[in-house]
């Protein structure tokens, strides 16, 4: 195995915070805000804007695939509430994203369901619509590019995002937040999959150019996660082909242009490059290609019923009371996030948790070991972009991995680690849920520091971190500084 300390790594300091150069290069104060949502005009199918409890919809005499389509979509990928800052307004979502900045996008294909037509699809989450852009023949001609799972199931869902609306906010730095929020999403969606019975194959390593052509993406839009789901058993009517829908969809629909010159005023090159060599490491589709993540096996979690107000009821956490979690909670989440198989080693900073010194931890199969005791509120704060909830959670997680294992010849791994690290944390925000805790993303980090607080060598690139504890009773009305103040560029 070769080493890829060289290029590949320094590649990647693009995604990395440096004190004093937090914003080099974003257009926060320069250029608009990016638009929100891709637009297709054309006829549609619309989603009816209610989700009923009881996930029953396959087990009807006659499976419709428009209302299996509302009981998975609207929960897993949809706005669940507004709120209003001002003049500002934040969308509130299913899933999180750093600043809010929602860079994801949906495709469905669909092979068979019954009353949905065979072809490619747009979902837009704000309208509850699906667009249909190719015809079942059209996307054939891509098919043998895609894994098997891909052409064989029933309907296959790809996540692309945006870079421009997260890097417009966070300069390079943002491609790393979106490909962590496609894997938010993609929580949502496999979760959701299985709780109404089907079985799912998710992919987190994809060529990007070759299912950039079938969605007929252009260069500002990359394609980063994909999920093939079919019925496990054989439904009624899943493939019935409806005329009523036949008729009403049959147009293809066309993208809504969205004139937004400011796009090219941002320097791609670096991010562009990073792409490049993300796909040429990327062969033939394989099991390698295969999230790492195992989902919850508990019952609950795959029950449509109790897994949906986990899903739509999830909110970041903005603030934290300061006090001292029971040591069985913290060991309760370290094995949850152990069993989800990402990494077999996690660090944690502990602020307060009853019957353990504050101070930075590891966890690994052999339990948990103190690495340096120590209060460092102040300190993980600071390293946070100065982000003052910080100082009052219980406890920070920080998921690492070392791209000193990771051959030159699998550089994608990286992209990979970084969606299904969306994953894991999208699994930690609803286990917090189910336990009645508060947990929130934290984007920003100065990566040299943190690694020097975990005592890591300089390949070790940090994936995901979170901050964890009791939600404070006001928690609701805080603003988070992430969107609002800190993001603001300093000059």
């Amino acid at each position: 195995m070769s080493n890829p300390v060289s290029i590949e790594v320094e590649q990647l300091s693009i995604f990395q915070y440096t004190r004093g150069q937090e914003y080099a290069g974003n257009r926060f104060e320069i250029s608009p805000r990016p638009e929100r949502f891709k637009c297709y005009n054309g006829p549609c199918i619309r989603l009816k804007t209610s989700v009923r409890k009881g996930g029953d919809v396959t087990s009807s005499e006659a499976f419709n695939g428009i209302d299996w389509l509302k009981q998975l979509l609207l929960p897993s990928f949809g706005v669940t509430s507004v709120k209003f800052h001002g003049h500002e307004s934040e969308l509130l979502w299913s899933y999180p994203s750093a600043g809010g900045c929602y860079p994801v996008e949906l495709y469905v294909h669909v092979r068979r369901l019954g009353k949905v037509k065979p072809g490619l699809y747009h979902y837009n989450a704000l309208y509850a619509s699906l667009y249909r852009i190719s015809d079942a023949q059209s996307v054939s001609e891509y098919g043998c590019g895609l894994p098997s799972a891909g052409t064989n199931a029933d309907v296959t869902f790809i996540l692309t995002i945006v870079p421009w609306r997260t890097c417009w906010k966070y300069s390079y730095k943002g491609y790393r937040f979106g490909m962590v929020d496609a894997g938010h999403a993609a929580a949502n969606l496999q979760l959701m999959l299985r709780s109404l019975g089907w079985q799912a194959t998710t992919y987190t390593r994809l060529r990007s150019d070759e299912l950039s052509a079938m969605l007929k993406l252009d260069h500002f839009e990359v394609p980063v996660a994909m999920i093939a789901a079919s019925a496990k058993h054989s439904l009624p009517g899943l493939n019935e082909d409806s005329v009523e829908q036949e008729s009403y969809i049959q147009e293809i629909a066309s993208i809504e242009p969205q004139h937004d010159d400011d796009i090219l005023l941002f320097d791609w090159d670096p991010i562009f490059k990073f792409r490049q060599l993300v796909d040429r490491t990327v062969r033939e589709p394989s099991d390698n290609c295969v999230t790492r993540i195992t989902l919850p096996e508990d019952d609950k979690w795959s029950n449509y019923d109790q897994l949906l107000p986990l899903i739509v009821d999830r909110r970041s956490s903005a603030a934290f009371e300061r006090r001292n979690l029971p040591y069985e909670q913290l060991v309760t989440m370290a094995a949850f996030i152990e069993r989800t198989g990402l990494l077999p080693t996690f660090h944690m900073v502990i602020h307060g948790i009853e019957e353990l010194q504050a101070g930075v931890y590891r966890w690994s199969e052999e339990g948990l070991e103190c690495v340096t005791e120590g209060d460092y509120r102040d300190v993980t704060a600071g390293i946070c972009l100065g982000q003052s909830f910080i100082r009052d959670c219980s406890v920070l997680f920080v998921f690492t991995f070392d791209m000193a294992h990771i051959p030159i010849d699998e550089f994608s791994r990286y992209q990979q680690f970084s969606v299904d690290g969306g994953t894991l944390g999208q699994l930690i925000h609803l286990k917090s849920e189910e336990m009645g805790l508060g947990f929130s993303i934290i984007g920003g980090f100065y990566d040299d520091e943190m690694r020097a607080l975990l005592n890591l060598t300089p390949t070790h690139q940090i994936i995901y971190a979170g901050a964890w504890g009791k939600n404070a009773w006001d928690e609701k009305e805080v603003r988070k500084d992430d969107r609002y103040i800190m993001n603001k560029p300093q000059y």
